[in-house]
């Protein structure tokens, strides 16, 4: 079991529902990247944020899901994205998937879809939250509505050491962005890494993304890329900072609601 692992989020423009550009661009960007445990890829990397839903979904082991693994043999790390996963029964998923050297894939499909965007009226929602171990690590990963949303983060309070969150989060609300990420880190007395892409979405509508990719740790911690452009957020976390937190200031253990009891958490 690993003590140490480091992190990479690729914080990248995502060309507008062109999946080969896209796997160029980040196949450029590793190549020029050290060893890392994880590299994460912001929400839909592969097309963008299209409501163009059943157009460009895929099945498992479709496309992005094969670049992912490509990715992951390559360079020996755990790796994920957000990509349009096909429903049979109904509209399509934002699907996060993770993928193993190995080729084990976990996947976890968006509960929150952005109705602001219309988000809802192209794709379905998810209904159970992840957590997943890799090397003794913890991991629970959502994608960026979520964020809003505690409850979420706290169905795996306890037994989760990182949430990972990936996003197309526009600029005029980076600020919540944020706040949030430093809260869901610092209430679920966690690691918190969020991917954010930067660069200008759709066609018609267009939104602009600033990035701001950022990394909490359980007592507030923060590294922030704010350079607003394409960029990696490199970072390192260490299982035994969690320990310390959580043996020092033991608050979860007094967490008492529907669905989360004090023995699950003792």
């Amino acid at each position: 079991m690993k003590e140490w692992f480091t992190l990479a989020g690729l914080q990248t423009e995502i060309y507008w529902e062109d999946k080969q550009k896209n796997f160029s661009n980040l196949r450029e960007k590793i190549s020029r990247l050290g060893k890392k445990d994880i590299i994460v890829f912001p929400e839909m990397f592969s097309t963008g944020f299209t409501m163009k839903s059943k157009d460009f979904a895929e099945p498992t082991y479709g496309e992005s899901e094969e670049f992912l693994l490509d990715i992951a043999t390559k360079t020996d790390s755990l790796v994920g994205g957000s990509w349009i996963e096909e429903n049979p029964e109904g509209k399509p998923f934002n699907t996060l998937s993770f993928v193993t050297p190995e080729g084990s894939i976990y996947r976890y499909r968006k509960i929150h879809p952005f109705s602001y965007g219309g988000e809802d009226r192209f794709f379905s929602h998810g209904k159970n939250t992840l957590n997943f171990e890799w090397k003794g690590l913890k991991i629970s990963p959502l994608v960026c509505y979520d964020l809003r949303f505690p409850e979420v983060f706290r169905e795996n309070v306890g037994k989760t050491d990182l949430y990972i969150v990936v996003a197309n989060w526009p600029s005029q609300r980076i600020h919540h962005w944020l706040t949030l990420l430093k809260a869901r880190a610092i209430e679920n007395q966690a690691f918190v890494l969020g991917v954010n892409r930067v660069g200008t979405a759709g066609k018609i509508q267009k939104v602009y993304h600033n990035g701001y990719s950022a990394f909490f740790g359980p007592w507030g911690s923060e590294k922030i890329v704010n350079s607003e452009k394409e960029d990696i957020l490199e970072v390192s976390l260490g299982l035994g900072e969690l320990k310390v937190v959580r043996e020092e200031f033991p608050y979860l253990k007094d967490i008492f609601f529907k669905g989360i009891s004090f023995e699950r958490l003792s």
